[in-house]
């Protein structure tokens, strides 16, 4: 029994935490009706969102529409429409953009920002995906970033939430999705509606402020934006705006004549240079053709006397031959004549005898030679010759 009892409380415990989960994610208005009043804005390369402030008048990004003055609306039912700038302001990165033949539900909006921790949602198209509806809570009411105020939320946003709706828990527009921390998870930024309403005063729109009418929005403080009227001096705006834009398309058109007639001037300098270049290599390349023929007539001009000095050597040749005949010739004896080399003569050595003449009949004995002093070059005194009987 008792653990029947406790099976029992574990049951309705579990049913408890399902129905508070259930009441903790519950809202108090119809999303489906609020997209209506959501439209994709296509430019022509890039895609963000906006929202319907009046039936042909929608509120987006700058840098949304920063591109083009005309762009392709597409509506939750798949219509496209056209539109058109009507005014822009870059430091407040807000624009609002003509519908034009559009019948567009207006979507309410309020200047109360909810206290920390209450549940926003973020309308959009993340990465072209229309009318992605995203979930989180106010992160900090007053985030400045380079001098501008927004709201931090980590409701999920994603490159074409730009210019989406940031909705309260009742459904009204407090702010508009302007960009995400990069290198972050969940940490995304919001223009608050105060300063969409003096962007809106700025561009020429009347903004009628009336209290809380609806029997859903009951109980909540503030004002919400019901409507817009579009007065004559939208239409002077946007001229203006046409005006300017046409201003700057003239000094860009003007500054691109400039630089193609500049270029233009470079590549006729350019080919006239290549011209006279041309020009040079041809009257090279015949001066070279010049030598080349002068050169083969020099060539010419030397196999004929080449061939000339042949003739005149075979037609000298028979009559150096009838000469050989008759005898040698100077030339021929000189060459075959023998070589001779001067004798050297000496000097005869004079010999004086020393001795008496011999007589008859004495035996003379052989003379001894003389003898030289080997240390010197002069010869020794000859000596004198002896016979037996003296």
């Amino acid at each position: 029994m008792k653990k029947r009892l406790k099976r029992l409380a574990a049951l309705l415990f579990a049913l408890a935490l399902i129905g508070a989960h259930g009441t903790c994610f519950a809202i108090s208005f119809n999303m489906d009706e609020i997209c209506d009043s959501v439209v994709v804005v296509h430019t022509s390369n890039s895609v963000g969102t906006g929202f319907a402030i009046s039936n042909n008048m929608i509120v987006t990004n700058h840098h949304v529409v920063d591109t083009t003055t005309h762009y392709t609306i597409e509506t939750r039912s798949g219509t496209l429409l056209e539109g058109r700038l009507i005014g822009s302001d870059e430091s407040r990165d807000l624009s609002l953009v003509e519908v034009i033949g559009g019948n567009l539900p207006t979507i309410p909006m309020t200047t109360d920002i909810p206290p920390l921790g209450a549940e926003v949602f973020a309308v959009g198209s993340p990465q072209g995906l229309g009318f992605t509806v995203s979930g989180g809570v106010i992160s900090t009411a007053e985030r400045e970033v380079d001098g501008i105020t927004y709201i931090q939320t980590d409701a999920a946003t994603n490159p074409g939430n730009s210019g989406g709706p940031l909705l309260n828990e009742l459904g009204q527009v407090i702010g508009v999705n302007n960009m995400k921390v990069q290198d972050a998870d969940r940490i995304s930024l919001a223009i608050p509606m105060s300063s969409v309403v003096e962007f809106l005063r700025d561009s020429g729109v009347e903004v009628n402020f009336t209290d809380i009418s609806d029997s859903s929005l009951e109980g909540v403080s503030g004002v919400v934006i019901e409507s817009s009227s579009i007065e004559s001096g939208t239409q002077e705006s946007y001229e203006q705006y046409s005006n300017s834009l046409r201003n700057q398309y003239n000094d860009i058109l003007k500054t691109i004549q400039k630089e193609n007639k500049i270029l233009l001037g470079g590549v006729i300098v350019i080919a006239v240079l290549c011209f006279i270049l041309m020009l040079a290599m041809l009257s090279q390349k015949e001066k070279v053709k010049a030598s080349e023929r002068n050169l083969n007539k020099a060539i010419e001009a030397l196999k004929k006397q080449s061939a000339q000095i042949k003739a005149l050597s075979r037609l000298a040749a028979p009559q150096t031959a009838a000469q050989g005949g008759e005898g040698p010739s100077e030339a021929s004896a000189s060459a075959n004549a023998p070589r001779t080399v001067p004798a050297r003569t000496v000097p005869p050595t004079t010999v004086t005898p020393n001795t008496v003449p011999p007589t008859a009949g004495a035996q003379q004995t052989n003379p001894q030679p003389p003898r030289r002093n080997p240390m010197s070059n002069s010869a020794r005194p000859t000596p004198r010759r002896v016979y037996k009987d003296e």
